[in-house]
């Protein structure tokens, strides 16, 4: 009742696609696909290692004001001893190097862009 080709209305057009990896064009297809993944894995990694230095720096520069100087006369009376607290140290050093982190980035890429232009 239901054909036996690969598709539901029983024509196939015959064609294969079979790609045999140990001619010259498969090694040198294999060789453009490693190429391309480790490209891709390599983008991947520069952009999650610069995503996370911008949200842990957005998030300590908002979190800052609110546990270790709020804008009370509370705050301002326990702000200097707020300010030698573990969580108020490691905020403000993720604020600082996350700022060192992402002006970096923009050095590294107006210097490519830079690079790019002159080279046409």
């Amino acid at each position: 009742m239901y054909p036996r080709n690969d598709d539901d209305f029983g024509f196939s057009w015959g064609l294969s696609f079979e790609l045999k990896w140990d001619s010259w064009y498969g090694r040198i297809l294999n060789r453009i696909f490693d190429v391309i993944a480790f490209v891709f894995t390599t983008l991947y990694s520069i952009i999650g290692y610069y995503l996370m230095w911008i949200i842990l720096h957005y998030a300590a520069a908002n979190l800052y004001p609110v546990y270790c100087v709020p804008l009370t006369i509370m705050g301002f009376i326990l702000s200097p001893f707020m300010t030698s607290a573990p969580h108020c140290i490691a905020m403000r050093w993720l604020i600082t190097e996350g700022s060192n982190v992402i002006v970096t980035m923009w050095v590294v890429l107006g210097t490519y862009a830079a690079q790019c232009m002159l080279r046409r």
